[in-house]
């Protein structure tokens, strides 16, 4: 997906999807358990425990990824004026008190549905800038594809019953087409659409083969997905970054990524590390994802806002 738009991309996407389908055949396949119990609270604790060793590398190189996020943010955040990089990181913490309380309200299950279909705005937000494409038609697509996938998977409401599910889809489908997606597919414009279309034609897979499925075999499916998408977006990330600084040379990345899993199977296993599971541990994860992506997509408005309110203070001294 990382050639999303018309002009050529610098995060090597077929690099970046080759080696995203060997880590999570090498998730999968790792006879040694990264976490000894699946996340507490989180779809009934259905993960078989293949599932779980891809859930847990999916934790773990997340928080690698964390450590470049924030320090992304954080040195963007020094462009800004001493009292509004200060005031952006109030509200950061603050919004990590209103997530702690809407995953307390919801549930750890359905808050974490929640962060992995935002999750996916992200991606495909973060594949667009790598492409450094102009064209922001059909960006919502896969995102409404891929929550509509969510919740027919998991059989929420109504959509327990097939017949309900399968005319949603198609319906859903349809509406898409109709609002865009066929021109711009036809058009060759972008290709975002190729991946709306995909996840609501697996979705009717899923619908069919539902009453052969156990509720483990629903989550490896929806684990394999969030795993694709991290692995994938990690890795074009790292692509897009290489070799700006030291920080981002391939032995320096390799490295806090190895330093991560270690960590993450040290107090996963280690009974004296155990207080450190609220940020290593997998039940916790997805808080610093919805936190990840709301200081993501918070600094550049926050940016904007400080632009227009420092244009509108030098306009008021000129006029006085």
């Amino acid at each position: 997906m990382g050639s999303i738009g018309v002009t050529r991309a610098s995060s090597r996407p077929y690099l970046a999807l080759g080696l995203t389908f060997l880590l999570i055949g090498a998730g999968y396949s790792n006879p040694w358990p990264l976490v000894p119990m699946p996340p507490s609270g989180m779809w009934d604790g259905q993960f078989a425990p293949e599932v779980l060793n891809l859930y847990a590398l999916v934790v773990f190189l997340g928080w690698a990824h964390f450590v470049y996020a924030w320090q992304g943010q954080w040195k963007a955040s020094r462009r800004l004026t001493s009292g509004r990089r200060v005031a952006y990181w109030g509200v950061v913490l603050a919004a990590l008190a209103v997530l702690v309380l809407v995953r307390s309200w919801l549930g750890v299950a359905v808050f974490s549905l929640l962060a992995w279909v935002y999750n996916i705005a992200h991606f495909i937000k973060a594949e667009i800038f790598f492409a450094g494409a102009q064209e922001r038609r059909g960006f919502h697509s896969p995102v409404i594809a891929f929550a509509w996938f969510t919740v027919v998977l998991f059989q929420i409401g109504p959509l327990r019953v097939s017949a309900v599910a399968i005319v949603g889809s198609v319906l859903l489908a349809i509406a898409l087409l109709a609002a865009g997606d066929w021109r711009i597919l036809a058009g060759g414009q972008m290709r975002l659409p190729v991946l709306t279309f995909f996840l609501l034609g697996e979705t009717l897979v899923w619908i069919a083969y539902g009453r052969y499925m156990s509720p483990a075999f629903r989550v490896g499916i929806y684990v394999f997905h969030i795993a694709g998408a991290s692995f994938f977006h990690y890795l074009s990330s790292y692509f897009y970054a290489v070799r700006r600084s030291r920080f981002t040379q391939p032995a320096t990345i390799v490295a806090i990524n190895i330093a991560f899993i270690c960590a993450g199977i040290a107090v996963a296993h280690l009974s004296q590390l155990a207080w450190a599971s609220v940020w290593l541990g997998p039940g916790w994860f997805t808080l610093w994802v919805a936190l990840h992506l709301v200081g993501s997509d918070m600094l550049p408005w926050w940016q904007r806002r400080s632009g227009r309110l420092a244009l509108s203070a030098q306009a008021i001294r000129e006029r006085i």
